[in-house]
């Protein structure tokens, strides 16, 4: 019999765009923006520093892991986060193929790092994560 407390992996294919720190004094109204310049940066030809690749997103509460779509080793993997150190997800609603979440280093304190995570969807039905 299995532990009625395991809960479901979820596993998503996305193209992982790359990621900002946010300014303490990024607003919410300036969220569009930061995400817009982070798909900039992953769109052009291999000028930026960060080029779009393909992941799988899975998430096994208590973690958010983002591992390489081709990678066969379970121990390979871009970043993990604790699911509850996510603190908004934002998505547009101009293109709803793209979203993004932000997440807090410590989870406890308001004034430590927040990173936003900006990925596409291989399909847009897929950027309506739950």
């Amino acid at each position: 019999m299995g532990d009625d407390n395991e809960k479901p992996e979820h596993k998503y294919a996305l193209w992982y765009l790359g990621w900002a720190a946010l300014d303490r004094r990024t607003t919410l109204p300036m969220l569009p923006w930061l995400v817009a310049e982070v798909r900039r940066r992953a769109e052009t030809s291999g000028a930026g520093p960060v080029q779009a690749r393909l992941v799988e997103l899975s998430l096994l509460p208590p973690v958010l892991r983002c591992v390489p779509a081709d990678s066969r080793n379970a121990s390979v993997f871009i970043f993990e986060h604790r699911a509850q150190c996510i603190t908004r997800f934002v998505r547009s609603s101009h293109d709803r193929g793209h979203f993004a979440y932000l997440i807090r280093s410590q989870v406890d304190n308001p004034e430590s790092e927040t990173v936003c995570h900006v990925f596409r969807a291989c399909e847009s039905s897929q950027a309506q994560l739950s």
